[in-house]
This record gives structure tokens, C-alpha cells and sequence, in this order.
């Protein structure tokens, strides 16, 4: 249905171009956040961006700190390229999400890059709204999580198969996503998905499925929660892998709303732990 890369395991269709992205991504100058911990609170010590991304950071009701991206066009027109190097600091907490869906806009050829370095006994909340291509779009994205091994992060990668309400479903050319995850140096997990009509018929392939998620928990800040999140990944939608670091869930669902209802279902009382305080009541 997609083609999927586990660390050490690159899909031979996919490794070239993969690589020749990530070395034009990596040369992108970009935007830089920094969190630190002040007191019991964590705050925005540095914020940069560079157009089209926008960081907004509102008050939070929590202890964490709360990032938005946002941009001037409302999402990814013809060639845009972001890049945003994050740094959590000791102890620090951040919850980075978007300030709506993520779209990718018609016939755009758009490329995003997320790295971000979480320092000892810090947490990262990585949970965007889902990425939507519309028609002829293509998009690349790629996140890095670079752990010291006390920290943790929780990092969700959803996306859509299209501008569903408009009946642009499966109509975009290509969506490519990769996470990457490392602590204290050492690779964990390398988790990629591609998705085109280059390998078939899109929508005979994902059959009624048409919004998809990948959770990755990692870290030793975040360690309690994985069997609670294995237990409550545990439905036909769902699918859960548990290993030493942390785990990683799968969910696909019908409609986005039930997409974003069983990912709450799933995290939302971990990530309201981590957070001091559920970042999602009041965001529409």
C-alpha cells in the first residue's frame, strides 16, 4: 500500500531519491526555536522565523510551552522550503503544533525539515494538524529527534488523502515522509512512508482508509506511558510495536475526524500529563 522504511531496512525504489532530498534540506537555511526551563515553567528563550513560517507562542495554561507554525499563505505554495532546528533544553517541556491543517496546495512542490535536539530530562510534543495535498501537489518532509536519554519525545505524523470535500482525494503526485529518531547519538528508529500513483492506483489501494497516523514515543521521560498507549492502540484501526526506546502506533481511519478522535483517544491523557494542562480545548 506504501512503501515503509525501519532503520536499516530503505525501500530500494525510494533510497535514491530519499538521499538526494535529504542533502538539499539539509543545506536549507532556516527558522530556530529554543525552550528552556525558568522556576516550575518552560519559556521561549529564542524564536526566529523565516518566511512563509510563522512561530506564534501564546500564553500557556500548563507548564509547558506552547509553538504554533503558521504561515503567510496558509500552507505550502509552489516551491516553499522550511526548515526549523528546535532545541528543548534540561528539564524544559514544549508542545509544537500548527495552527491548522497543513496544506499543500495545488501543483505545489513544497519540502519541509524539522530537527530538533532534546537535552537531558526535557520533553518534546510533536502534533501538528494533518498534512492535506491537494491536486498535482507534491510534498517532502522530514523530522529529526536527537534524545539525551533521560528526555522523551512523543511525535505524531498524520496525513489525509487530500481535499476530500472539493472530491480531490488521492489526487496529489506525491507525499514523502520520513521521522528520525536518536538517543544520546545512537539511531533508533527510521520510519518513512511514500505515497504516489506512481505505484498504483491510490484509491483501490487504501480501500475506505483515507487519513493515516504514525506515533512515535521515545525516551526515558516518556517511558511510563508506553503501556498505557500500547493498551489503548489495541483496536482494528490500530496497530502498536513496543521495543526498549519506546513504540511506535499506526492508526488509519475513514474521515479525518475520526482520525484526530482516536488520537486522542490514544495520547491525549499522556500528552496532558507531560504538558501540565490539555493544549486542544481551546485551540478552534
Amino acid at each position: 500500500m506504501v512503501f515503509l522504511e525501519e532503520a536499516g531496512h530503505e525501500s530500494p525504489s525510494s533510497r535514491g531519491s530519499m538521499v538526494n532530498w535529504a542533502t538539499v534540506m539539509d543545506a536549507t537555511a532556516g527558522s530556530l526555536l529554543a525552550v528552556e526551563r525558568w522556576r516550575d515553567r518552560s519559556v521561549v528563550t529564542r524564536s526566529r522565523s523565516v518566511a512563509p513560517l510563522r512561530l506564534l507562542s501564546p500564553a500557556s495554561r500548563g507548564h509547558a510551552a506552547w509553538v504554533y507554525q503558521s504561515s503567510l499563505g496558509g500552507g505550502f505554495v509552489g516551491a516553499d522550503a522550511i526548515a526549523l532546528d528546535v532545541e528543548v533544553g534540561a528539564g524544559a517541556r514544549l508542545f509544537l503544533t500548527s495552527q491548522a491543517s497543513s496544506k499543500v496546495y495545488r501543483r505545489a512542490v513544497s519540502r519541509c525539515r524539522v530537527d530538533a535536539s532534546i537535552a537531558a530530562a526535557g520533553v518534546l510534543v510533536a502534533w501538528p494538524d494533518p498534512i492535506a495535498c491537494f491536486a498535482g501537489a507534491a510534498f517532502d518532509q522530514r523530522q529529526r529527534f536527537r534524545l539525551a536519554r533521560s528526555a522523551g519525545v512523543i511525535a505524531v505524523d498524520a496525513w489525509t488523502a487530500g481535499r476530500i470535500a472539493h472530491g480531490e482525494a488521492w489526487a496529489f503526485e506525491r507525499l514523502a515522509l520520513r521521522t528520525e529518531i536518536e538517543i544520546d547519538g545512537a539511531p533508533v528508529l527510521a520510519d518513512a512512508v511514500v505515497v504516489s500513483p506512481a505505484h498504483g492506483a491510490l484509491a483501490a489501494r487504501m480501500a475506505r482508509a483515507r487519513a493515516f497516523a504514525t506515533i512515535a514515543i521515545a525516551g526515558e521521560a516518556v517511558a511510563a506511558a508506553v503501556p498505557e498507549i500500547a493498551a489503548r492502540a489495541a483496536a482494528p484501526s490500530s496497530a502498536v510495536s513496543v521495543w526498549p526506546w519506546g513504540a511506535v502506533v499506526r492508526v488509519a481511519a475513514p474521515t479525518t475526524e475520526q482520525l484526530v478522535a482516536t488520537l486522542h483517544a490514544i495520547i491525549g491523557a499522556p500528552v496532558r500529563d507531560v504538558l501540565g494542562a490539555d493544549p486542544f480545548v481551546r485551540k478552534w
